[in-house]
């Protein structure tokens, strides 16, 4: 009994620690989410901007 508050200060200390490790997993998770998002946001605006182009072409090729 005489060690039970030793024990739990050092439980309450790695407590502690494995809470500040979980939140710098998770903001680094959450930056690579977002990474990932803005890379598919600028692929799709490339394909998009290529479609267009593409129809375009369709239109200009069938009016001539």
């Amino acid at each position: 009994l005489r060690e039970l508050p030793g024990r739990v200060a050092s439980l309450e200390s790695e407590f502690l620690q494995f809470r500040l490790d979980v939140m710098a997993e998770f903001s680094a998770i959450h930056l690579a989410i977002r990474t990932g998002d803005e890379e598919t946001r600028r692929y799709m605006r490339i394909l998009h901007e290529d479609v267009i182009e593409r129809i375009a072409r369709l239109g200009e090729n069938r009016a001539t």
